[in-house]
């Protein structure tokens, strides 16, 4: 199935001399081109994320991405279609091997101040673990105003599912979707400073019963409604780009008698020692406190956990060393939230790509 996904991509992207013909011939716009193909090898100490530093496996990773884009535009309409394709080889521990295909179309249309669009993301992730067989199908729609002047407002609503295949009961329940909501509004100090306000709301549903302290409800699927509010802000300091986030969750749940508050702070920035060379830096605190001590539960996950942003810390060199060609090492550290309360897992990882852009 996933293959003929990708003849249907290829299909849909047309060779560079179509879209030089639609335009002479004044209809829409439509062009293509490859996205970066990149190469090479990444070392995790964790792969299997035990919160157990004695029984940490590490594994020798091959990795390979690319994929393409095509874009056309009419009028005041745009469209975009991106395929990516993405393998992750373990040496090691082959059953945790994934082939990761991403389809994502968006449509935008800017009339005068206001740009509205759609985006939807279609994520399969193929492997015989089954933790990591399962696809996502997400749905972003919103509206942007950026009137004269230094203010900008933003709303959006999201509809995001997670289904595994696996047909064990104890994968079924980490089944989940999202509707959620988010209204920002930002302003540009002048051209070296920005700040962003941002609010949302998220209703997360499992695809299982709630769970209390005595039994589980028949009937009623666990719910988490979150609501989060980030602070953001844009600047330049010298010619250092910096990027500061402050964040604050609430969750409430129907299930394993908690709720708990998150905190977080983040600092990003890329520095260019010279023309060809540049370091991102990535640094994150994360604390998560429980109203009371939630239920343990060794199948079952523990409510709201944003997976990719938890504690961390990530440096990443990359040097633009010939025409078209680029090499990166990067090495990082998180810190994430295990299934049971209380518990986390550490992971380190060293990264090493070689990229060829088209």
């Amino acid at each position: 199935m996933k293959r003929k996904w990708l003849l249907l991509i290829l299909i849909l992207i047309p060779p560079s001399g179509w879209a030089q013909q639609a335009a002479d011939q004044g209809g829409p716009q439509l062009n293509a081109d490859l996205s970066p193909l990149e190469f090479g090898y990444r070392f995790g100490d964790n792969v299997f994320q035990s919160p157990n530093p004695a029984t940490r496996l590490s594994d020798e990773i091959y990795l390979l991405n690319g994929g393409g884009q095509a874009r056309s535009s009419w009028g005041m309409i745009q469209a975009e279609l991106d395929y990516h394709l993405g393998v992750d080889q373990y040496q090691f521990y082959s059953v945790l091997s994934s082939l990761k295909d991403r389809f994502d179309l968006l449509l935008t249309a800017e009339p005068q101040d206001f740009r509205f669009y759609y985006k939807k993301e279609y994520f399969v992730r193929d492997s015989q673990y089954d933790q990591f067989n399962y696809w996502d199908d997400d749905n972003l729609a919103g509206a942007q105003w950026n009137p004269a002047g230094p203010w900008n407002y933003e709303i959006e609503g999201k509809y995001f599912s997670r289904q595994y295949y696996s047909a064990a009961a104890t994968i079924q329940t980490e089944n989940f979707v999202d509707q959620g909501v988010l209204a920002g509004v930002g302003r540009e100090i002048d051209e070296r400073i920005s700040v962003k306000l941002e609010g949302s709301y998220n209703n997360r549903q499992f695809d299982r019963w709630a769970v209390t302290e005595t039994a589980p409800i028949p009937g009623t699927l666990q719910t988490d409604e979150t609501w989060s509010v980030l602070l953001n802000a844009h600047l330049y300091l010298g010619n250092i780009l910096q990027d500061f986030n402050l964040e604050q969750q609430r969750t409430n749940s129907n299930s394993y008698g908690f709720s708990n508050t998150v905190q977080s702070v983040s600092w990003a920035a890329v520095v260019r020692p010279s023309p060809s060379v540049y370091l991102q830096l990535l640094f994150r605190l994360f604390s998560k406190v429980y109203d009371v001590q939630p239920l343990t539960n060794s199948f079952l996950n523990i409510g709201f956990i944003d997976e990719d942003s938890q504690d961390l810390l990530s440096v990443k060199a990359t040097w633009d060393w010939a025409p078209q060609w680029s090499a990166s090492l990067g090495a990082s550290r998180f810190r994430n939230e295990y299934i049971q309360p209380g518990q986390y897992y550490i992971e380190d990882l060293i990264t090493a790509t070689v990229q060829r852009d088209f």
